[in-house]
């Protein structure tokens, strides 16, 4: 005999309704109909509770129905995949959010040294807006230094250095430290860059026209171009320590 037939019984010995039988148990009077038409059986719990409250040997309601024992085994499979399912999620959530808080901490730690270090994004004139091209800036001595916000977002760990631009006048002088903290000497004015070291002088080979026209200029602006590179440097190391 199985569950179904049990409670039929229990009920007709008894003379109870479903709604009398659901009451005892807590459950509704739909959830009794189903148990007898097998949609759906008692968990365990209410299992044992039957058995206590009518002494049916609960052994012999799991040997005799085997088909429940079957669906039961399989509703606690099914818990478990579930429950095994929420934790990992749970798990990825708990992780996820401290990954982004990480990167949160760091994007906001990388920006502080720029504001730090005396950079504003901050502009009123809007002169000063397309002159600083939306970057981080800092004007001293009439040169700009610029630093170039990353492309990096909030939520992505970033390791690299920020790049440094530091202009003077028409942008005929433009200084370019890059992530390596190596320096380049940009001329605008005749198409190109070179590469210079801390001490003004050219690194790598050029072209002989290039080159005349570095040597040039060197010449002419070194004592202009040399503190301006210090400072830059200086700054860099600010931005990027």
């Amino acid at each position: 005999m199985n569950i179904a037939a049990i409670i039929i019984e229990i009920r007709k010995q008894r003379k109870m309704t479903q709604e009398d039988f659901a009451k005892l148990f807590h459950v509704t009077r739909q959830t009794v109909s189903n148990w007898e038409n097998e949609k759906s059986y008692p968990d365990i719990k209410t299992l044992v509770e039957i058995s206590d409250e009518f002494d049916i040997s609960l052994d012999r309601i799991l040997k005799e129905d085997t088909k429940m024992v079957k669906k039961i085994d399989g509703y606690r499979f099914y818990k478990k995949v579930f429950m095994g399912l929420i934790t990992g999620i749970v798990i990825l959530g708990i992780f996820g959010g401290i990954y982004i808080g990480i990167c949160k901490m760091q994007h906001k730690k990388m920006y502080d040294k720029v504001l730090d270090s005396g950079f504003t994004n901050e502009y009123i004139d809007e002169d000063l807006i397309e002159r600083y091209q939306g970057f981080y800036a800092l004007t001293e001595d009439g040169v700009d230094y610029l630093v170039i916000p990353k492309s990096i977002g909030k939520y992505e760990l970033d390791t690299e250095k920020f790049y440094l631009f530091a202009r003077k006048g028409n942008k005929d002088l433009t200084i370019i430290v890059d992530r390596n903290r190596k320096i380049k000497l940009a001329l605008y004015l005749n198409g190109g860059n070179i590469e210079i070291d801390e001490s003004g002088n050219i690194i790598g080979e050029l072209s002989k026209t290039k080159n005349q026209e570095a040597e040039e200029l060197l010449k002419n602006r070194k004592k202009e171009i040399l503190p301006i590179i210090d400072r830059a440097l200086e700054l860099w190391d600010s931005i990027n320590e």
